[in-house]
């Protein structure tokens, strides 16, 4: 009689569910979670990116687009088959993105070291998600208004559109997995408003991979923070001044923005939050039940409340309204955390 294969849970998206939340609380838990049975091949971003993202391909901002790299693909299964536990666990939103070769790739690496490979999706409403990918998206360097950012993924307009929807639509994303894993081993987990419920997403993901969600550690305060209305602004100001500057986005643009940006110089929820407005209700709330549809008819395991993907009419709010008095003050305090940074 064969051996039975280890399950290997492969947690691939969607962005803005909770997945830096949730990932720094797996990797400050590697002993516990191991003494659960639970082990974790790829430790830390870094080690994601390097062992799996870009032996695939994969680059910052643009996404699975360059070519395989067989010799480090190769070093995958060996890493595999050398974690301990009785089942493996590893996180990185990034997968959402990934094209069918991919895949296909990944596929034959698990099989290739012997474990059944699952997929776990975290999704959100989009009253939630549309908001908070424009921000992330300010961090790659968008600059176009938020209002004309709303237009065009309504519309499927544009390469910021197009990545948001392989980013956070959960049918095209459960499409390009469901090549490899069939919906016995597909489960989607519906994250409830960090608000409402904080540990929803530890509690779940705890649900699909068996392990008690109290072996991971919290981390303190929130990881990946909102930016307000106003601040959101001034990113984008900085972002369509800096034009083609700063061209090298790892070597040049996230030292000298991104990360001073998101690590204090720019105020984070100093002034209101992004919103859905109202005029984009429909079309989200018509998107949301054709995905509860489709979701609900293949079968996949669903955990959380899945009529929760539809925001109801109280989700959207008209857009928290500024002057450039605003702007500029925030933009003034930017300046001097900046400087501030630069000189400790």
């Amino acid at each position: 009689m064969s051996e039975q294969r280890r399950p290997l849970w492969l947690h691939v998206g969607c962005s803005k569910t909770g997945t830096s939340s949730l990932q720094a609380g797996l990797w400050q838990s590697v002993e516990a979670l191991a003494e659960v049975g639970v082990g974790l091949p790829y430790v830390g971003r870094p080690a994601h990116f390097t062992g799996l993202l870009r032996p695939l391909g994969w680059r910052p901002v643009e996404g699975f687009v360059g070519e395989h790299r067989p010799r480090k693909l190769e070093e995958v299964p060996d890493r595999l088959r050398e974690t301990a536990g009785e089942r493996l666990l590893a996180s990185n939103e990034d997968l959402a993105e990934v094209r069918p070769e991919d895949v296909d790739a990944i596929a034959a690496l698990a099989d290739r070291a012997g474990v059944d490979l699952h997929v776990v999706l975290t999704v959100r409403d989009w009253a939630q998600q549309v908001p908070s990918d424009y921000q992330q998206f300010l961090k790659h360097r968008l600059a176009d208004s938020y209002p004309d950012f709303l237009d065009d993924v309504r519309e499927r307009h544009g390469v910021w559109a197009d990545q948001f929807w392989r980013r956070q639509d959960a049918v095209d994303i459960l499409d390009r997995w469901g090549r490899a894993v069939d919906p016995s081993r597909t489960h989607v987990i519906v994250v409830p408003s960090y608000s409402s419920d904080p540990e929803g997403v530890f509690d779940l993901m705890g649900e699909v991979v068996g392990f008690p969600s109290d072996v991971v550690t919290r981390p303190k305060g929130s990881v990946n923070a909102s930016f307000g209305v106003v601040e959101s602004e001034v990113f984008r100001r900085v972002n369509l001044a800096l034009g083609d500057r700063l061209p090298d986005y790892k070597k040049d643009y996230s030292e000298a923005v991104r990360w001073p940006f998101a690590h204090g110089v720019l105020a984070r929820s100093a002034s209101p939050k992004l919103t859905l407005p109202p005029e984009h209700l429909k079309w989200v709330q018509e998107h949301a039940e054709r995905t509860v549809a489709t979701v609900r008819e293949r079968g996949y395991h669903v955990h959380g409340d899945l009529d929760a993907l539809v925001p109801g009419e109280d989700a959207a709010k008209p857009l928290p309204p500024y002057d450039e008095a605003d702007v500029a003050e925030a933009s003034i305090t930017a300046l001097a955390n900046y400087a501030a940074r630069k000189r400790s």
